[in-house]
């Protein structure tokens, strides 16, 4: 939305100019003065865009202030904390590397229940 709040501004002097071109013409044009002139008030279309676009730059934000942080959350699941009662735990002999190194070995595969769909 911030986006298109610029362009939306720029479109709306746009539409403001063309629907009262002549009163500014008239009154408003800085060249108004001289006797031919073939501006048709399209000066003070160009400094109202040119202050709507110094308008944009100061609220642009700067890449300085952007910010981004990113915050990652580990949530423990149940599963984290399972204990298999058919596990059996094999030590390594310490003299071939790591003394704490251990796997878990399943003597059982486990078959999820059938179901007869009838």
């Amino acid at each position: 939305m911030a986006i298109m709040l610029p362009n939306l501004t720029k479109i709306g002097i746009l539409i403001d100019f063309k629907i009262n071109q002549d009163f500014i013409a008239k009154v408003l044009c800085i060249n108004k003065d001289e006797p031919v002139t073939t501006c048709n008030g399209k000066c003070y279309l160009s400094k109202q865009l040119k202050k709507a676009e110094e308008q944009e730059k100061k609220q642009a934000p700067s890449d300085k202030e952007e910010r981004v942080e990113i915050v990652y959350y580990y949530l423990k699941s149940s599963l984290d904390e399972i204990t298999f009662s058919n596990c059996y735990s094999v030590k390594h002999n310490p003299g071939y590397g790591n003394e704490f190194y251990h796997f878990s070995l399943i003597a059982d595969i486990y078959h999820p229940p059938e179901f007869n769909l009838i």
